[in-house]
């Protein structure tokens, strides 16, 4: 007897159509309430259209409002909202008798997780549908509709969408409690600035000079990098009149709309084989336990450890403006071990957590003395950099309202003046941590090098100044006071760039208020300036003084030139005026800027 057994392929589906409009009808307030409440927007639009205050605008202003709420708003709604929708169609894997429900269904995980995705999608999207389609019909009813502003925010608007669902579902697969969701969803946004801020702030604890946080890890937090880089620009016409706009910060917007898919793309590996048992866990898999457990020791120690130092010794017995190591490393440790504790007991859900646990607390401690250890011993060489002048393309040393700026092709010699301060201040760098600061005659210093491989390179300094060191030519405080009192230096501050425009110059008198002068007063006025600087008129500063004539009287020079891109850069010179500034003095006189009366006054 023959049998023929006849079968079909099953079919595999990705997408369930039933679990789909169930997520829909079950958390409509969440789309519904966030539609409702944005068309209350193009509600606006259209009474102000027909109230008439609005009817002036026209295609470019209406592409600026797309732009502008894109660029603006567009970002922290959507990091918002995306954790709300993220953690709605993913509730059922923090319940273990929904998460053991939603695996028995005759479906497998990626029909689940195609399905709960694309429905987390399109809770985002919808309110954007609604009111987009409102403002667009408004729009298009009026005749001002652009159609290439509403498909680049459209498309703005995708990316976001992308970036930021796809954040927080890669988030929901990492844990298997509610409440920690949100929480390691707002640490996936900032973990890489916080950490770098707060390591950076523990650098200024024991180093002179230290910078500070410089953003270097911005662009591991999306919603950061994304207003650093997006913003909305002009397009002029030759008569200089505003014709469109455009968006710039476009490819940003796709790394992270790319990154965004590749985490779906990860969490749908994650989901796959993320245990049941797991509903209600901190961490979804064992591998993260440890990272989850010493991170935050990390953070409590950069966090707490820090505020105590500075409440119960850097307040009291801490003798300079830096840190001393020993208690700095006690403190840090002790909260440290505060953070593994609290880590364990979230993991174990128990407060039974302290048997066994000698090992982990030893190596809390060990790292933690360690990192305080690696930073006060400057093993980076924080402290000592001095970059090189031929690999300068610029320096500025700035205090207090005065900048001296020199770019090392034109004004090679002013810009070596200020990299040997910067050196002499180095050199000094014992005689800081040892001096016993009673915050008299302090000065702030930047020292900022825009290097020639495009990359800046910045150093801040609290100095202070000793009567017998000014004196001494070889000490960064006289090499500092010399710098103050250059008459080249002094005239450099005065002079205006070579390619600027001279646009005004107001001459401020306490008595008389500003007074703006007329093209060929600000040339005469600008000239004095010029030649009593030249001549050691003008005194400067005095570094044990740092004050600014008692007579308040200055001139201000404003001026304009083109950047490299081709704009209007503006800026302006401030010249004090002292009474050994004859020439100055005498034109001021002569434009009946100043009395002989307010001089003998003076």
């Amino acid at each position: 007897m023959n049998w023929e057994v006849s079968s079909m392929p099953s079919k595999k589906s990705f997408f369930n159509q039933t679990l789909f409009r169930k997520n829909l009808s079950r958390f409509w307030p969440l789309w519904g309430g966030a539609s409702l409440m944005g068309s209350l927007l193009p509600l606006y639009m259209l009474l102000a259209l027909l109230s008439g205050s609005a009817r002036h605008i026209d295609a470019a202003e209406f592409s600026y409002v797309l732009y502008m709420a894109a660029a603006m708003a567009g970002p922290s709604f959507c990091a918002v909202y995306a954790i709300a929708c993220a953690t709605l169609v993913w509730s059922y894997l923090y319940n273990s008798r929904a998460v053991g429900l939603m695996h028995t269904l005759p479906v497998d995980r990626t029909c689940l997780f195609v399905t709960n995705t694309l429905s987390g999608l399109a809770m985002m999207l919808i309110p954007f549908v609604v009111v987009g389609s409102f403002v667009c019909l408004t729009a298009l009813f009026w005749g001002f509709f652009d159609l290439v502003a509403a498909v680049n925010t459209a498309l703005m608007i995708l990316l976001l969408t992308t970036a930021f669902f796809g954040l927080a579902t890669f988030c929901a697969m990492l844990t298997g409690n509610a409440f920690a969701l949100p929480v390691l969803y707002g640490l996936a946004n900032f973990l890489a600035p916080l950490l770098e801020q707060l390591s950076a702030s523990l650098a200024s604890a024991f180093l002179i000079g230290s910078p500070g946080g410089q953003g270097v890890f911005n662009f591991l937090s999306p919603l950061i990098q994304i207003y650093q880089s997006i913003s909305v620009q002009e397009i002029h016409d030759n008569a200089g009149e505003v014709e469109a706009y455009y968006v710039e910060g476009f490819g940003t917007l796709a790394a992270y709309g790319l990154a965004g898919a590749a985490l779906l793309a990860l969490a749908w590996l994650l989901y796959r084989r993320r245990a049941s048992e797991r509903a209600g866990d901190i961490a979804a898999f064992r591998a993260l336990r440890p990272i989850f457990r010493y991170g935050l020791a990390l953070l409590s120690a950069l966090t707490v450890g820090r505020m105590v130092y500075e409440l119960l010794w850097g307040a009291l017995f801490q003798p300079g403006l830096y840190a001393q190591f020993v208690p700095m490393a006690v403190c840090m440790a002790l909260a440290g071990v505060l953070g593994y504790y609290v880590a364990s007991m979230l993991l174990e859900k128990t407060l039974r957590v302290f048997r066994g646990s000698i090992w982990g607390v030893a190596l809390t401690c060990a790292g933690v003395v360690a990192l305080c250890a690696l930073i006060r011993l400057d093993i980076l060489g924080v402290e000592r950099r001095v970059p090189k002048l031929e690999d300068v393309e610029w320096v500025q040393l700035s205090s207090s309202g005065r900048v001296f700026n020199y770019d090392v092709e034109t004004q090679p010699e002013l810009a070596a003046r200020l990299v040997e301060v910067h050196q002499a201040i180095v050199d000094d760098r014992n005689y800081l941590h040892q001096s016993d600061y009673d915050m008299e005659n302090y000065r702030y210093f930047t020292i900022t090098y825009k290097l020639k491989n495009g990359s800046v390179f910045t150093r801040r300094y609290c100095l202070r100044f000793e009567e017998d060191r000014v004196t001494d030519p070889e000490t960064f405080d006289g090499k500092l006071a010399a710098l103050y009192k250059d008459p080249e230096i002094i005239a450099s501050q005065i002079a205006i760039p070579e390619d600027a425009v001279l646009l005004d110059i107001m001459v401020y008198n306490n008595s008389d208020g500003a007074e703006s002068l007329d093209p060929s007063g600000r040339q005469r006025v600008y000239e004095a300036l010029l030649q009593d600087a030249q001549e050691g008129n003008v005194p400067g500063e005095d570094v044990m003084r740092w004050d600014t004539p008692s007579y308040e009287c200055f001139v201000h020079v404003e001026y304009r030139r083109l950047d490299q891109r081709g704009n209007f850069e503006y800026g302006y010179n401030t010249a004090y005026l002292y009474p050994t500034m004859e020439h100055t003095i005498a034109v001021l006189v002569d434009l009946e800027l100043l009395t002989q009366a307010e001089l003998e006054q003076w």
